[in-house]
């Protein structure tokens, strides 16, 4: 009986997930939805969605973390090393009288980590979000549809693109990956 109870059950869910019913995690569509609003909110809706691939293609991708909320939150650590320069006066003697002064510059280096956010908006103070915004309200059906595998005719597009920058900046990396396209103020990259 619980053998038949248990058939049931998957053949009512993958018929429910047909019929584009699926349950989306509440707390995936959540980060997904404020991804897309920080980043892309003042996008037109390709724009918004494009930015929701990217994040969807990283979850997919072994490179980066296996959750939406991983994706977004991910910080990369960063090893640099901290130069410091220090100036000071050296006097030489000659039979108890200063002969000579002269200036010594040292260099002392000192190693460091730093955490760089994927996404800016997690390293910035951001404004919280008005649930009335209907910037929002687009970003959360948008974060949902693409949870639930919609927006064929752009999931093409994008297929590949893993990074995106806004066109006010030129990251270094941009050079080392594959032009996808430019959406509004963001340009989107693939591996090369």
């Amino acid at each position: 009986m619980k053998k038949i109870f248990n058939i049931l059950i998957a053949i009512i869910a993958l018929t429910v997930m047909q019929l584009g019913y699926a349950t989306v995690n509440p707390k995936e569509l959540n980060c997904l939805a404020k991804n897309i609003y920080y980043e892309a909110g003042t996008e037109s809706e390709e724009g918004k969605v494009a930015v929701g691939i990217v994040t969807l293609n990283r979850v997919a991708d072994g490179r980066f973390s296996n959750s939406v909320c991983g994706v977004v939150h991910q910080q990369t650590v960063l090893h640099r090393v901290k130069k410091t320069h220090i100036t000071r006066q050296v006097h030489t003697k000659k039979y108890l009288v200063i002969d000579h002064v002269e200036q010594v510059t040292e260099v002392q280096t000192q190693p460091y980590t730093t955490a760089v956010c994927q996404f800016s908006w997690n390293c910035e103070r951001v404004k919280s979000i008005n649930p009335n915004d209907e910037r929002w309200t687009e970003s959360l059906r948008i974060a949902e549809e693409l949870l639930q595998g919609g927006y064929n005719e752009f999931q093409d597009k994008y297929q590949e693109a893993l990074y995106f920058h806004a066109t006010t900046i030129r990251p270094a990396w941009h050079s080392l990956k594959k032009r996808v396209a430019q959406i509004g103020n963001h340009v989107f990259y693939a591996e090369k």
